[in-house]
C-alpha cells in the first residue's frame, strides 16, 4: 500500500510540473549603413560620451510599465538583452557618430580629455511604457567642455520625451523608446552643431 501511494504521488507530481514560460529580450534596431565618413586624422575635436545613467526602478533589465492607477509594473518575462544604460549609451553614439561629423565621439575612458574638447552626460530619470502616451523617457542632459581647471558646464536642459505606439505590446514599446531615443539624440547633436565650439 505504501508502495503504490508513493507511485501515485510520483505520478501525480510528475504530471504537473512547472510552466514552460517563454522569456523574450528586447534590443534596438540599428541599421548597417556604409559609413563614408571622413578620417579620424581630419577631425581635430573630440566629443566624448559617457555611459548613460539610469536612475530609479528603471535601472534594471526588465521592461517598466506605468498603469492607469500610477502603479508601476515590472514585466515577469519581457527583459532588454543587455542593461539600458549600455543599449542606450551605444545608441546615443551611433547616433552622434553620424549626426556630428566634425567631431570624433569616443567613449569616456578611451582617451584623456584635451583642452577644449567636450564631454556629454546624460541622466534618465523615468524610463517607461505608459497607458496613455506611449514610450515615456525622462531626464536631462549635460555638455561639459574640458579646460586647464577641469570641466566647464556649457549647456544642460531637461527633457521629457513621448512616442505613441503604433501597436499594442512590447516589441511596440521598444520601438516608440527608440524613437524617443533618436529624438533625444537629434535635439543634443543640433546643440552641439549650432554652437561651432
Amino acid at each position: 500500500m505504501r508502495n503504490l501511494t508513493f507511485l501515485i504521488l510520483l505520478t501525480l507530481t510528475a504530471c504537473s510540473s512547472g510552466q514552460n514560460i517563454q522569456l523574450k529580450y528586447y534590443d534596438f534596431a540599428h541599421q548597417l549603413e556604409d559609413s563614408a565618413t571622413t578620417s579620424d586624422q581630419t577631425r581635430t575635436k573630440y566629443l566624448h560620451i559617457n555611459q548613460v545613467n539610469i536612475q530609479g526602478v528603471s535601472d534594471q533589465q526588465p521592461l517598466i510599465q506605468i498603469l492607469k492607477d500610477n502603479s508601476v509594473n515590472i514585466a515577469n518575462y519581457h527583459f532588454w538583452s543587455q542593461h539600458p544604460k549600455y543599449t542606450f549609451t551605444d545608441s546615443m553614439t551611433r547616433g552622434l557618430v553620424k549626426k556630428v561629423s566634425d567631431f570624433n565621439v569616443i567613449p569616456v575612458g578611451k582617451t584623456a580629455p584635451q583642452d577644449g574638447e567636450l564631454m556629454l552626460e546624460v541622466t534618465v530619470t523615468k524610463l517607461t511604457g505608459h497607458y496613455e502616451v506611449g514610450s515615456l523617457i525622462e531626464g536631462q542632459w549635460f555638455i561639459y567642455q574640458f579646460n586647464a581647471e577641469g570641466k566647464k558646464l556649457l549647456n544642460s536642459e531637461l527633457f521629457s520625451i513621448s512616442t505613441s505606439l503604433k501597436d499594442s505590446g512590447f516589441d511596440a514599446l521598444i520601438k516608440a523608446h527608440q524613437s524617443s531615443w533618436e529624438k533625444l539624440t537629434n535635439k543634443i547633436s543640433e546643440f552641439i552643431l549650432s554652437k561651432s565650439i
